[in-house]
C-alpha cells in the first residue's frame, strides 16, 4: 500500500473511547463521580506485572460508577496477535483501513505525527469482548491502546489509534470506533494498527486497558511477537 498518510490538523473531540465516553487525548477511568478535576502533573504510565495478561487470558473490566466503584464493566480476552507486512496480507481490503486520524504517535513526544504506511507493518489482534454492565452508547474500542514498553526508560508509550475495527456501527464517519453490544452477550472482533517497526520493538508491544487512567483498573496482555 503506497499511501502517505497526513495527520489531521483539528483533533477529532468526539471519538468515545472503549467503555467511556471521552476525547482520546484526555485520561481514562478513575473518576467515578465524575468530578471536574485540575489538569495533574505528567505521570509515566509503567507496566504493572500483576496486571499482565498472556493471549488467550481473561481479564474482568472495571468500569466505576456511583454506587459501584469496583463495578465490572466487562471482559476482555486477547486472543491472538500476529504481525503482517500489509493489511491485504492479512486479507483486508486497502478500502477498509482508515488512513485519517491519529493513527500513528511518535515515541519521544507523545504527539501525533505523519505516517509513511507503506513503511509500517500491519498489527491484527483477535479479541473476546463480554458485555456485563455497559450502556451501549458507551462503547467503543479505543480504551484497548497499543502501546511500546520503552527499554531505556520502561514507560509505556502509546502507538496510535486502530486502522482497522472489524465491528464499527460507523465505516465512514465520527463514530468508526463504537461498536454495538447489549448486556450480557459477547462478541470476537478483530482489531488492526499500523506499527514502524523501526521505532518499536515487536517484543516490546502490549495492549492495554484504561491506558492514562487509574492504576488499579488497567489490564494488559503481552502479545508474544
Amino acid at each position: 500500500m503506497k499511501i502517505r498518510v497526513k495527520t489531521a490538523v483539528v483533533v477529532l473531540s468526539c471519538l468515545c473511547v472503549f467503555m467511556y465516553g471521552c476525547s482520546p487525548n484526555v485520561t481514562g477511568k478513575g473518576n467515578p463521580l465524575n468530578e471536574k478535576t485540575e489538569e495533574t502533573p505528567y505521570k509515566p504510565q509503567l507496566l504493572r506485572k500483576g496486571q499482565v495478561h498472556s493471549l488467550g487470558e481473561m481479564a474482568p473490566l472495571e468500569d466505576p460508577t456511583i454506587q459501584n466503584p469496583k463495578a465490572i464493566g466487562a471482559e476482555c480476552t486477547v486472543k491472538t496477535a500476529q504481525l503482517f507486512e500489509t493489511p491485504e496480507a492479512a486479507g483486508i481490503s486497502e478500502e477498509q483501513v482508515k488512513t485519517d486520524g491519529e493513527i500513528h504517535y511518535d515515541i519521544k513526544t507523545e504527539r501525533p505525527t505523519d505516517l509513511d504506511v507503506s513503511k509500517a507493518q500491519f498489527l491484527l489482534c483477535d479479541l473476546k469482548f463480554k458485555n456485563i454492565n455497559m450502556r451501549l452508547d458507551d462503547l467503543s474500542i479505543t480504551q484497548m491502546t497499543l502501546v511500546y514498553l520503552t527499554p531505556d526508560t520502561e514507560e509505556l508509550k502509546r502507538v496510535g489509534f486502530p486502522v482497522y475495527f472489524s465491528e464499527s456501527i460507523d465505516l465512514n464517519g465520527p463514530k468508526y470506533y463504537d461498536f454495538e453490544l447489549p448486556a450480557g452477550e459477547s462478541k470476537d472482533m478483530k482489531v488492526g494498527w499500523l506499527v514502524d517497526l523501526e521505532e518499536c520493538k515487536k517484543e516490546n508491544l502490549y495492549l492495554m486497558y484504561n491506558y492514562n487512567g487509574e492504576e488499579k483498573i488497567q489490564e494488559s496482555w503481552a502479545l508474544g511477537l
